[in-house]
């Protein structure tokens, strides 16, 4: 038995050591940029950038809402909700889906995509927006696909910071 764990202990190692960088390497800065402004209005550009791309929103999620009624089953983790706001968007393109499982099945984990906004407490007024940054498979074809995809998160992410600048 120690030997098959021994075996195994090499065989992550070097599939570590192989692994290109951008897959074991964090998201970069770019995916969370901040503006000022109303929350309101931020998030209302955030969907606009989604829609005017002829995508649909599938899910608007609201985590601050969820923290705040969840507050009292989380006692001990966190004495305060830390958002006065904190919104998601989920949605997808069936194009970009269909060329990044096609490179790669496992890049169905990319779907839906996700862009968020947030306003802290402690400084009401600045809008953090951003985007859920999804690297998978290794492969060239893969890593095509998901650069596409970053690359409209990215688009989407400062059409609306932009237009709160």
């Amino acid at each position: 038995m120690k030997f098959n764990f021994t075996l195994a202990g090499i065989a992550l190692a070097a599939a570590v050591a192989v692994m290109p960088a951008s897959v074991s390497g964090s998201e970069p800065a770019s995916t969370i940029k901040t503006v000022t402004g109303d929350f309101d209005e931020v998030f209302g550009d955030l969907q606009d950038a989604v829609i005017n791309r002829g995508l649909v929103i599938d899910y608007v999620g609201d985590v601050g809402k969820m923290l705040e009624r969840t507050a009292e089953a989380a006692k001990g983790t966190a004495s305060a909700v830390p958002y006065l706001n904190a919104r998601y968007l989920q949605f997808c393109s069936a194009v970009l889906t269909h060329e990044a499982t096609d490179a790669d099945v496992r890049n169905l984990a990319m779907c839906p995509y996700v862009v968020f906004a947030y306003e802290t407490q402690a400084e009401p007024g600045r809008i953090s927006v951003g985007y859920r940054q999804v690297t998978l498979s290794p492969t060239a074809k893969s890593q095509t696909a998901q650069a596409k995809v970053h690359g409209l998160l990215e688009a989407v992410v400062s059409e609306a910071a932009g237009a709160n600048p």
